[in-house]
């Protein structure tokens, strides 16, 4: 128990300081654990969802091949020019925007072309960017606790707790669309006067025509090739359960995914090359260390002392279970990676709800889910959405520094927390979880 706890508590120390790669701190812990016999090679194996991998794997692929022909920069520039580029517009529809994307694809994704675009777009109407894009970094992390795919700790403890796609649409997605819809409206209110002053000048025509969506697309083919496999995913990824009761055919949520992304990959032609490169295997790499880590704490039952640890301290009070979820998580999840975090409370959740009666497994699950994805907006380094969106500012040359940042997104990040926690025990007293 020491051995593996003190190695996961370094490798967790060593990602919170996040001066090495974190994909190399997560595989030089795995392998220390295989090292110093905690495990063997064949058992580390059994520990890693690969449900979680596979269904990564799908959904990176086909958003990589959107992403390569272009799609998210021409449905950006399309929302601005519906918005004719008025200021108010773009401050509340680019947030939702923004959440609404991550809903279904990699946060990191959205923040990595939502950025570039919402300065150029800034530039044009003469705002401040630097409001807008936290917003939007809120936005997207909000918007990740709404679906399976949303957020990678999302996946994590879907695939891990057998929970679907529909499971997470039904009892998260309507807290954080609420969720979403406060936290936009906190930051308009708190930048309402700076946007007052934006909108009193005049857009000149030849700076939007300089902004044509149109020219955003790079390749018709593979945009058509990866919408289609993209719908297709998901309507697998909700349907999949109706299939096997309905007709007999057994889809699991990673086949739902690798399916219609390795059919879309054969066909992009020759692009096929360009979105193997854009697939981030660092992560799914990362993925596979942390559950082999995590699984070391499971075998030599250190999960089993902190799920223990969690009731007792709890006093078997469900509420205050709840609160150190949904805040604890939270907060906690401003200062480190939030990936690691969920896997490790989401084994503990699993092995508290084998022990004690006090709360059923969704419930805690949900109150995890929405404290992790969303706790994550309070500093730059929160989730990765943050780190992407505050290392393209400072490339921008905004000095953003993490006082700005933690100004502009604690009362939001807190208040989404508190009315998230408000509606968690609502559900827990109507008994609809």
């Amino acid at each position: 128990m020491l051995l593996s706890g003190s190695i996961f508590l370094i490798t967790f120390i060593v990602l919170i300081i996040d001066k090495i790669p974190r994909t190399i701190v997560a595989i030089t812990g795995a392998v220390s654990m295989l090292v110093f016999g905690v495990m063997d090679i064949k058992e580390a194996m059994t520990y890693v969802s690969w449900e979680t991998i596979g269904l990564l794997f799908g959904m990176f692929s086909l958003v990589a091949m959107l992403s390569e022909a272009g799609f998210f920069q021409f449905l950006a520039l399309w929302v601005a020019e519906k918005l004719d580029y008025k200021a108010a517009a773009i401050f509340i529809v680019f947030p939702l925007l923004s959440a609404f994307l991550a809903a279904f694809i990699d946060s990191i994704t959205v923040m990595l072309f939502l950025v570039s675009l919402t300065y150029e777009i800034c530039h044009v109407v003469k705002m401040n960017p630097i409001p807008l894009v936290v917003a939007e970094v809120c936005g997207a992390n909000i918007g990740g606790a709404a679906t399976l795919v949303g957020d990678p700790p999302n996946v994590i403890l879907g695939t891990m707790l057998g929970f679907t796609f529909n499971d997470f649409a039904t009892h998260t997605a309507p807290i954080a669309i609420i969720g979403a819809l406060i936290s936009i409206a906190l930051f308009y209110m708190k930048e309402k006067k700076n946007i007052a002053e934006s909108q009193k000048g005049r857009v000149a025509s030849q700076e939007t025509a300089a902004l044509r969506p149109s020219d955003k697309i790079t390749d018709k083919y593979l945009l058509k090739v990866g919408l289609t496999g993209f719908f297709v995913a998901i309507i697998l990824l909700t349907s999949h359960t109706f299939l096997e009761h309905a007709v007999g055919v057994k889809i699991s949520v990673a086949e739902a995914a690798l399916i219609p992304a390795i059919i879309a990959i054969l066909c992009g032609g020759h692009k096929t090359h360009d979105i193997i490169h854009r697939i981030d295997i660092d992560v799914l790499l990362f993925f596979i260390a942390l559950f082999v880590i995590v699984g070391g704490l499971e075998k030599t039952h250190v999960i089993k002392f902190l799920a223990d640890s969690m009731v007792s301290i709890s006093g078997g009070n469900p509420y205050i279970l709840l609160a150190f979820l949904l805040f604890g998580a939270g907060y906690t999840s401003g200062v480190v990676d939030n990936v690691p975090l969920a896997l490790t409370m989401g084994v503990i959740l699993k092995d508290i709800s084998q022990t004690s009666s006090m709360l059923a497994l969704p419930i805690m699950v949900w109150a995890l889910a929405l404290g992790v994805d969303i706790g994550g907006n309070i500093t730059p380094i929160g989730a990765s959405a943050n780190v992407v969106a505050y290392s393209s500012m400072e490339k921008f040359g905004s000095k953003v520094g993490w006082g700005r940042w933690i100004g502009l997104a604690f009362w939001p990040t807190t208040i989404v927390l508190i009315v998230s926690y408000a509606l968690i025990l609502l559900k827990l007293h109507i008994g609809w979880y």
